[in-house]
Parts: structure tokens; C-alpha cells; sequence
């Protein structure tokens, strides 16, 4: 039996879009939601169970499997454009429970978090979800139990930047016998630096403040998919000099 992927979708990096990419591989029967570990154990206790299990859960809901492999599937992005994104989103979603704080008149990026306005989102999201617990741990232990989770084996992981890796090697799991491409769903309205919540310089700056920890995730991240690929890619073809000089060196030995 295929590992069951367990896609930890982590808010404004197209998650939404690669939770779409598994249904249109895989149709809805192949692709549940989730939110919890209860949600999780329940969509997957059936003789049916689906391919993919897809939800803003923590890190840790393998543990409710009843002793089927998993595998973690996660996208990664820039934690300022994440954070930035997040801001814009709730803020034209009247619906979510931080969208009253951020409409109010004169709200600000750097006075939502001198005001201490609560919200693990935009407060190291992405190491709060991978560690499993936004504030439980303290800081350097979330950050080490992220990086932990983020390199292990059972975990497949990307950039938004470039998804591609990612899902290769998802298709190859599911055993599509080819690679869908990734349709970009549910994004955000543009807006220009120097409107609210727009990114200007007092915006980005506060947000680099209080995700410190997210980009230092997001930057091991890049690290170990840059030195996977080097060790991956094939040795370089000697130049024409090069093979020369090689084989005359070889000549006085």
C-alpha cells in the first residue's frame, strides 16, 4: 500500500492550490480534509480511506494512523510575503476572528503587534505548525523540533518559488504517470508598497521582528534543497583544456 500523504497545509502558501492539484489527480473520493487529529483518525478509519489528508493541523496527527505509513507534504514561503499575504487576506474576509482588529481605523501592521493583538499566524506560523505547538516549547526548542520534522524522511517539502520538486515527487508516490501542473487558487488582491498593510518599510520591518524564527526556518529550508540538488545533479563534462591538461599530467606520473 502507497504511504498516505499527510498534506499540512500551512495558510497563504498555496496550499489551497496544492490541495486542489491532489483532487484533480486524484478526485474528491481521493482527498479529505481535516483540521485535528480526531478529524484526521476519523477520515482515515474507513475501508476507503483517501490517498491525501489535507488541513491546517499541527505537525504530529500520524499519530492517530492506525499503523499506516504517512508522509508530511509541505510548501514553504518567504515568511515577510506569507505574513504580508495574511494580513491582506483577513482583512477582506469578514468571516475570519481577527478581521474586526484589522479594519479598525488606523490599524497598522506594526500596531497589531505593539497591541499584542492575538494570533499565532502571524507570529512564527510556519515553526509553530511544524513543530507542533506555536508556544509551548520555548523558542530555540520550537525551532529546533520544526527543523527536525521539516529534514525528516517522512517529510516531502518545497518553495512556493518553485514547486516543481515537490510535486514530482508526490506524483511518484501516487503513482501518476504524469506530473498535473499546479493551478494557483485563492490568492490575494495585489496592493502597492505604501498603502495599509500595503508592505512598506514599517510593515516589513515589524514583521521581520516577530518572525525570526520563520525565516530562519525558511532560510535552512532553501540550504538543504540547494545542497540536495548539487549532490543530485550529475559531475560536470571536463572542458576540452581541462581533459587535455589532464591527460598530459597523466603522462609524467
Amino acid at each position: 500500500m502507497r504511504p498516505l500523504l499527510l498534506h499540512m497545509h500551512v495558510p497563504r502558501s498555496s496550499g489551497s492550490s496544492l490541495h486542489a492539484w491532489f483532487v484533480a489527480a486524484l478526485g474528491t473520493a481521493g482527498v479529505a480534509q481535516a483540521s485535528s487529529p480526531d478529524e484526521v483518525a476519523a477520515v482515515t478509519s474507513g475501508g476507503a480511506a483517501p490517498a491525501v489528508v489535507s488541513g491546517h493541523y499541527l505537525h504530529g496527527v500520524h499519530a492517530r494512523l492506525t499503523g499506516r505509513d504517512h508522509r508530511y507534504v509541505v510548501l514553504l514561503r518567504d515568511p515577510v510575503e506569507r505574513v504580508l499575504s495574511l494580513f491582506r487576506y483577513i482583512r477582506g474576509l469578514p468571516g475570519h476572528s481577527r478581521h474586526a482588529d484589522l479594519v479598525r481605523p488606523g490599524m497598522t501592521i506594526p500596531r497589531y503587534y505593539a497591541e499584542g493583538i492575538p494570533g499565532s499566524w502571524a507570529r512564527n506560523g510556519m515553526v509553530g505548525q511544524l513543530a507542533g505547538s506555536y508556544s509551548a516549547l520555548p523558542p530555540e526548542e520550537r525551532l529546533a523540533r520544526a527543523t527536525e520534522h521539516l529534514l525528516d524522511e517522512r517529510t516531502i517539502f518545497g518553495l512556493v518559488e518553485d514547486p516543481q520538486p515537490l510535486l514530482r515527487s508526490a506524483a511518484e508516490i501516487l503513482g501518476l504517470a504524469e506530473v498535473p501542473p499546479l493551478a494557483r487558487v485563492n490568492r490575494s488582491a495585489r496592493m502597492e508598497p505604501g498603502q495599509a498593510f500595503g508592505g512598506d518599510a514599517a510593515d516589513l520591518a515589524a514583521i521581520v521582528e516577530h518572525n525570526r524564527l520563520d525565516i530562519e526556518l525558511y532560510r535552512r529550508a532553501q540550504v538543504h534543497l540547494a545542497e540536495r540538488d548539487r549532490s543530485a545533479a550529475p559531475p560536470p563534462v571536463p572542458g576540452l583544456t581541462e581533459r587535455v591538461l589532464r591527460r598530459t599530467l597523466g603522462w609524467f606520473r
